[in-house]
């Protein structure tokens, strides 16, 4: 029985070891600075990309002010030396959502980005109306595929 205590032990230990090693990735993480973000946009469903041009950007900006009279001036990208990358989450019932783009690691042949969308917990105090959360940044330009990785987290209101 001390026998398969000790192997049992020293074999976890070599697991949780081997996990915190470097999978063999060669990821570095990309330097983002938010564009734009907010609560209120005219998307309504989930939508994740990345934009690569100024016919894009004016698209996906006419579709997030679509519900104003007037379209606010929009920040000025350089799409040659910049990429774009929006999250948008879609509609929600009601306030207290949010949705943030934690890091971006750029691999030999893909961007993983690294999402967290925050939800109210059920003791949270909220407004009653209908919120599209959105996030855009500027990362250095690629052309290599996103892959969106998405956690959300429920904020506990005590």
């Amino acid at each position: 029985m001390k026998t398969l205590t000790i192997f049992l032990f020293l074999f976890t230990g070599i697991m949780f070891l081997n996990g915190c090693t470097n999978s063999g990735s060669d990821e570095t993480k990309l330097a983002m600075e938010i564009v734009i973000d907010g609560t209120y946009s005219g998307v309504d469903e989930k939508r994740e990309m990345l934009i690569n041009n100024n016919d894009d950007y004016q698209k996906i900006m006419n579709e997030v002010y679509k519900n104003l009279d007037q379209m606010p001036r929009i920040p000025v990208v350089d799409f040659t030396k910049n990429s774009l990358v929006a999250v948008f989450i879609g509609e929600r019932r009601n306030g207290g959502f949010l949705v943030n783009i934690d890091s971006i690691l750029e691999g030999s042949k893909s961007i993983t980005v690294n999402v967290t969308e925050t939800t109210p917990g059920v003791n949270c105090m909220v407004t009653d109306v209908i919120t599209k959360p959105y996030t855009i940044v500027k990362i250095p330009k690629t052309d290599k595929k996103p892959i969106f990785k998405q956690k959300v987290i429920v904020k506990d209101c005590k």
